[in-house]
């Protein structure tokens, strides 16, 4: 996401791009610059660490770096830094890692980009496992929608309540009931022989 800082003149361009990168968890990377300066202070790596500071006016050509949150011990501070190159009235041209003021003498526009650093997105992109159950699916036992079939029932005329077989129905069947009557009508029945008059001759003796 680029950005643009205005740098008023007499501001110390350093400390406004630390400020500005100090705002949120972003990183921010300079991408160019453009105004004119009145004070520097480089560092020069051929001469042992030290450094050298420039006064007048000192047009930028290029201004580039960035600057990384960084947590130690819950404290959450910027590391990193600027280099720049710069162009004198007379056609001279110095440059390198800024040591230390970088003072605008006129408004100066600094062009940024901000981003989040690559630990932050990994730490962003994870989430949680969570354990997930196996379930079981048990597949449904077909149930027949016919209804049950009458064959299998009968009656018991002895008892005269229903009573389910889950035989077949046997329609010769002859209910017990009517082969007790059948049979008690057989065994009371008498014999027309047994039903006729019967003499009975008594002999009586004589007086």
């Amino acid at each position: 996401m680029p950005h643009i800082i205005t740098v008023n003149a007499g501001e110390d361009i350093t400390m406004k791009v630390i400020s500005f990168s100090q705002q949120g968890p972003r990183a921010i990377c300079i991408l160019s610059a453009s105004g004119v300066i009145s004070n520097v202070t480089l560092r020069q790596p051929d001469s042992s660490g030290g450094t050298l500071t420039y006064e007048g006016r000192f047009e930028i050509l290029s201004l580039s770096g960035s600057f990384m949150p960084t947590e130690s011990q819950g404290t959450i501070s910027r590391s990193g830094g600027m280099s720049v190159s710069l162009s004198s009235p007379d056609g001279r041209v110095v440059g390198g890692g800024v040591a230390g003021l970088l003072v605008a003498a006129t408004p100066v526009q600094v062009v940024v980009g901000s981003f989040l650093p690559s630990n932050q997105q990994d730490q962003k992109t994870k989430k949680p496992k969570s354990d997930y159950a196996t379930a079981t699916v048990t597949a449904p036992i077909p149930v027949s929608s016919e209804p049950p079939s009458t064959n299998g029932e009968r009656i018991d005329v002895m008892c005269g309540h229903p009573m389910q077989n889950s035989g077949t129905f046997n329609s010769n069947f002859t209910p017990p009931s009517a082969f007790r009557r059948e049979n008690w009508a057989n065994m009371h029945s008498v014999p027309d022989s047994m039903k006729s008059a019967t003499d009975i001759n008594i002999s009586l003796p004589d007086n």
